[in-house]
């Protein structure tokens, strides 16, 4: 798809999203961004608000990190992805994946969750065609994100320089990193 027949990009997900600074949203030339962030959201509570779209819209999705303290399993977080991924029609989806988060650093139960998320949710994005999946899991881990046991033996550890003090959500530095990975994936949807 050629980001010239492109009208739209639809910015959603949950409170990642909903906390997003303006002045750090993706450039996008003359594309139109819209945002619709939501504090606490489940995934499938995303995708249930996510609008009728068209092969001209663009999707960036970020959330099912609070599914496991809203009870949900891995695998109704899962079937939440299903659903996004066969119900909706866009031109293309890019889905930003769980994160390592400063909180989780101590808390092995929750690790081994968002590990589970997203391995299935990256198994997912990739048997379906325009659908991009940015691995964030250890994207905020510095050098830990790269030794041995890293997401499983809980070597990686998520650097507080790109968190806002309360451990959970990204400050201006980490949605810096988001920016220039999406305005990268956005650059490569142009070639046609």
């Amino acid at each position: 798809m050629s980001l010239s027949a492109t009208r739209k990009v639809l910015l959603t997900g949950d409170s990642d999203i909903a906390r997003w600074p303006p002045s750090l949203f993706p450039n996008l030339d003359s594309l139109t961004l819209e945002i619709d962030g939501y504090s606490r959201a489940t995934l499938d509570q995303v995708v249930v608000k996510i609008p009728s779209c068209n092969e001209n819209v663009i999707l960036v999705v970020c959330a099912g990190e609070n599914d496991d303290g809203h009870g949900l399993s891995v695998d109704d977080s899962l079937g939440a992805m299903d659903r996004l991924l066969l119900t909706k029609n866009f031109g293309h989806l890019i889905f930003l994946g769980p994160k390592f988060e400063p909180w989780l650093n101590e808390d092995a139960s929750s690790r081994k969750t968002y590990a589970k998320l997203d391995k299935g949710f990256r198994r997912r994005c990739e048997k379906v065609e325009n659908v991009t999946y940015i691995e964030c899991l250890t994207m905020f881990c510095g050098d830990t994100a790269n030794v041995k046991g890293a997401v499983l033996g809980g070597r990686a550890k998520a650097q507080q320089e790109f968190f806002e003090d309360d451990q959970l959500h990204l400050n201006e530095k980490g949605y810096k990193v988001w920016k220039t990975r999406i305005e990268s994936e956005l650059s490569k949807l142009t070639v046609s």
